[in-house]
């Protein structure tokens, strides 16, 4: 087998198989790489250009992975190539060789009813249309209205965005400007298509806040923030996998780049936004105004109704890859009764085949429903694992159930295509090989939940939908006519929103618990934040992650307890770990397979589970088990309060998770704190996430605080340094609530 993608699986990552530059300037050297497996001969490279047809011979230093020259190309054209190896020949790729222009001042400005339209070239034009929003759409099209010299829109909160012959916008609040565009840089394939849009802007913010899920810091200002959705396992650092287009600025507006084609939001320097287009339509911004709280239920409105889960999805999960048996579970359920551990949600992921991901495993389960009835029985609602491929066996036998799947899914297109029109293969990584099944084919998606509706009859409440970033090929497509440089990221969602509506659909009020997403995802709660190790830097990247997924729309957020992968974590991380996810929307705790890549080498027989009680055993330390269990019984007696706050968030859309610049825009100390959020409207959390801290600077803004612990009251606004012993978190009652937020 040959492999090559000439896109890069992870941003700014080589992949050892791609094609740098992906879409090269004229006068750019471009190299070619692939990956040669289980082939005889080493592949020659086939080459179709404007100069005509060649061979390339590739060079190889481990006879494994071969890089071709393909040189510099003098005009721009649409080059081809494909790899052969004998008798193997793979499909043609192809790429654009682009010229770029840089575009600072019109060329015309027209006014056309309510909207200026700047024209930047003769077939490309800006745009600006006011109302309750601005809206800044750059079309490839020509240009209507009445010629003028300068114009300006007014917009709600005294903003006002002005476009003139000397400059392309200019956005000002009360004559103070806050944002300009400086430039657009056109890059355009040889028919003239523009296929990547950079616009350079000044802004004159201090505070940068959303962009999804964010591992490395709250604030975003001199950061790079790439939109694209990332499969990256553990030390996320600049990836994610929950990215979004939009952020809040405490200058009194909000950004939203309305895009399905991943985008870069580069504050590292001059702001400047890049995305590839594929269409006429090239980009579009939308911009609300107002506080942060109302920027983002703006936002929130605008892609997508909240959905709330059950009040049983309050209390406390419970999950580790290694319970794989009735005697796994049994022994949990025994466990939870003899500690008096209040838990309501069980997640099992190794309980399939292995291979369907529908079917239970045909040794490990003696009566699969029985089991299900006993969990339930316990007080526990019960969610199943769940990955979005037809899988791939190359090490193992292929079940009949598989191979039928396989041959279906290739036979009647329910899954997504490559060019070529066959089905497409996830290129590398996890699941390797494996096809996605195209949740956009409504004849797939009726095929493939058929075989799951077993589940839900046998009283399965939940689904844990992990995975849906493979989507690589960017020529790949889908049923409704998408590509893969669009669909890549809204894959997720629609992964996601289809088992949610079959759930609905069959009468169950359950919950998909996702990793991966995009914008949207408050419409498939919840989302948690993925695989970390059991590291002091990682719980820290969580709590970053849980209050920048908050602003950006995730309103129900969770993570790993502890850490999910790697060596079991040490008594003093899982308390403060414990102690955080007990005031976090969801509480939940999760350990990767037993024997896994990061487990310790301590092998398949070595217990990691996440428990209190396995830690208690295993670290030796008795107050693992009484303090865990302790914060369990706190997280119940919060149950009604999270219950009702939950109702008011999903209503109201507002993050359960909050940053305090929510509640407190004119506060300029709120908007710099990045590691403390109120958990609903009333309660203010702030974390320990450093190894050896027993205290920590809490800063409550403008009311009257109560410690939620020792009943003390305090005044704020005020900053102080608290004492914390790991039985305690600093966490504080407000006790005069805001107005205008009652129920």
């Amino acid at each position: 087998m040959i492999r090559h993608l000439g896109e890069q699986l992870v941003p700014f990552q080589a992949s050892g198989f791609e094609r740098l530059p992906e879409t090269p300037l004229i006068g750019q050297s471009v190299t070619v790489r692939c990956r040669a497996e289980g082939v005889e001969t080493a592949p020659v490279l086939a080459l179709c250009a404007a100069d005509g047809e060649r061979s390339v011979a590739g060079n190889s230093a481990d006879g494994r992975t071969y890089t071709f020259a393909l040189g510099v190309f003098a005009c721009a054209q649409t080059v081809r190539y494909r790899f052969t190896a004998g008798q193997e020949r793979t499909p043609w790729f192809s790429f654009e060789v682009v010229t770029e222009e840089t575009v600072d001042r019109p060329l015309g400005l027209y006014r056309d009813g309510d909207c200026l339209r700047v024209a930047l070239c003769p077939d490309v034009t800006l745009t600006l249309r006011g109302g309750d929003s601005l809206t800044m759409e750059l079309r490839q099209n020509g240009v209507s209205g009445t010629a003028c010299e300068s114009g300006e829109i007014a917009l709600p909160e005294s903003f006002v965005i002005c476009a003139s012959m000397d400059s392309i916008w200019e956005l000002k609040r009360l004559s103070d400007p806050v944002a300009s565009c400086k430039s657009y840089h056109l890059r355009r394939a040889a028919d003239g298509r523009v296929v990547r849009v950079e616009m350079e802007l000044s802004l004159a913010c201090g505070h940068i806040l959303g962009t999804g899920e964010r591992f490395d810091a709250v604030e975003r200002a001199g950061r790079t923030n790439n939109c694209r959705v990332v499969e990256k396992f553990t030390h996320q650092g600049e990836h994610t996998y929950l990215p979004v287009p939009f952020f809040v600025t405490e200058k009194g507006f909000g950004w939203y780049r309305q895009s399905d084609i991943p985008v870069e939001l580069d504050f590292s320097g001059p702001t400047v936004f890049r995305q590839e287009t594929e269409d006429a339509a090239l980009t579009r911004d939308v911009l609300w105004f107002g506080t942060p709280e109302r920027v983002l239920r703006d936002f929130i409105a605008h892609t997508g109704r909240p959905a709330l889960p059950p009040e049983w999805a309050f209390g406390v999960w419970i999950s580790a890859n290694g319970w794989n048996s009735d005697a796994e579970v049994d022994a949990q359920l025994a466990a939870l009764k003899h500690y008096n551990y209040p838990a309501s949600v069980m997640v099992l992921e190794q309980w399939s085949d292995e291979q369907t991901f529908y079917h239970w495993h045909p040794t490990h389960w003696r009566d699969p429903a029985a089991m299900v009835r006993r969990v339930r029985d316990a007080g526990l609602h019960l969610v199943l694992w769940q990955i979005p491929v037809i899988k791939c066996e190359k090490n193992g036998e292929l079940g009949e159930a598989l191979q039928s799947d396989i041959r279906e899914a290739t036979e009647k297109g329910y899954a997504v295509s490559s060019a070529d029109g066959s089905p497409y293969h996830i290129t590398e990584n996890w699941f390797v090989d494996s096809m996605l099944l195209d949740f956009t084919n409504p004849d797939a998606v009726r095929w493939w939940f058929e075989k799951r509706k077993p589940l839900l009859e046998m009283g399965v409440e939940g689904f844990k939908t992990d995975g849906g970033e493979f989507l690589y090929e960017k020529a790949a497509h889908l049923h409704n006519g998408a590509t893969g440089l669009t669909a890549h990221n809204l894959y997720p969602m629609q992964y996601e929103t289809a088992y949610r509506d079959f759930m609905k659909e069959n009468g169950v009020n359950g919950v998909t618990f996702s990793r991966a997403g995009y914008v949207g995802a408050q419409t498939c709660p919840i989302h948690w934040a993925g695989d970390q190790t059991s590291e002091w830097s990682e719980l820290q990247s969580q709590l970053y992650a849980g209050i920048s997924a908050g602003l950006s729309g995730v309103l129900f957020w969770s993570f790993d307890i502890g850490g999910f992968a790697g060596p079991i974590p040490d008594a003093e991380l899982y308390l403060r770990a414990t102690a955080m996810g007990c005031f976090c929307p969801v509480m939940q705790w999760h350990a990767e397979p037993r024997g896994g890549q990061f487990a310790g080498g301590l092998g398949e027989a070595y217990v990691n589970d996440r428990s209190p009680w396995n830690l208690a055993e295993k670290l030796h330390d008795d107050r693992v088990l009484t303090v865990a269990c302790d914060f369990a019984n706190i997280r119940e007696a919060l149950r009604p309060y999270l219950w009702r706050e939950a109702q008011y968030c999903a209503e109201h859309a507002r993050p359960m998770m909050a940053h305090l610049c929510l509640d407190y825009p004119d506060d300029p100390h709120a908007f710099a704190v990045q590691d403390e959020y109120l958990l609903g409207r009333e309660l203010l959390v702030a974390p320990l996430t450093q190894k050896g801290e027993d205290t920590r600077a809490v800063y409550l803004p403008a009311g009257t605080w109560t410690d939620y612990f020792t009943g003390e009251t305090y005044t704020g606004p005020c900053e102080m340094r608290v004492s914390c012993p790991l039985m305690r978190i600093p966490a504080y009652w407000r006790r005069d609530r805001l107005a205008g937020n009652e129920d």
